[in-house]
């Protein structure tokens, strides 16, 4: 028989990768990735974090498919294999003990708007959830060592806690998976309102 300590953590477990595998399911409706892109994960102890596998579509994730990841050494538990930027998800988690969610997204109006225009105070709402226009870095190649050192010198600078990958993607970081998942989403909301003023002729109000 299961104790009542073993029963709540257990418990505990299953709900934050139930959160895990809501968000990535959502990011894929709402157009932020495609069904085998972007990866994210939610720290499941001091040692240890929860991410998304390669080559599993996203709309038939569970969480189940979810792989264990040593963040010291890069071990995994089971037959899947964790997304090629675990290293990336690892280097936060190791270096920023506060934070215990990383989302990597391929968000469209934002990647849009970093790699063809710049980011105009036009949105009191991302402002705010924000604080500040996410830092804009250069490539690397995915999965490698180069940007994941590039990733974490940048945001761990950055009071927005979201860095945009030039011609690759988003990456943001919160001490809850909420925290991540509201600025992916508000950067999102933001480049979607410049992008469409833009066809109107270009924005002409702002806040400051």
């Amino acid at each position: 028989m299961i104790s009542i300590s073993k029963f709540i953590i257990e418990l505990k477990k299953n709900s934050l990768k139930k959160k895990l595998i809501q968000c990535t399911r959502d990011f894929y409706r709402m157009g932020l990735n495609s069904s085998i892109s972007g990866n994210q994960s939610i720290r499941k102890d001091k040692n240890w974090m929860w991410i998304t596998p390669s080559g599993i579509p996203r709309y038939d994730l569970t969480r189940h498919h979810l792989v264990k990841v040593n963040l010291r050494d890069g071990s995994y538990s089971g037959s899947l294999k964790p997304s090629v930027e675990w290293q990336l998800h690892s280097d936060i988690y190791m270096n920023m003990e506060k934070i215990n969610s990383v989302l990597h997204t391929h968000s469209p109006y934002s990647l849009s708007i970093a790699i063809s225009s710049e980011f105009l105070p036009v949105l009191e709402e991302a402002e705010v959830v924000l604080g500040e226009i996410p830092s804009i870095i250069p490539n690397k190649p995915s999965g490698s060592n180069e940007l994941a050192k590039e990733v974490l010198k940048v945001i761990s600078k950055n009071k927005s806690n979201v860095v945009i990958i030039l011609n690759h993607g988003i990456i943001s970081i919160g001490e809850t998976l909420e925290q991540a998942r509201i600025k992916i989403e508000s950067l999102e909301e933001w480049s979607k309102i410049l992008a469409i003023s833009r066809l109107f002729g270009g924005p002409r109000h702002f806040l400051y």
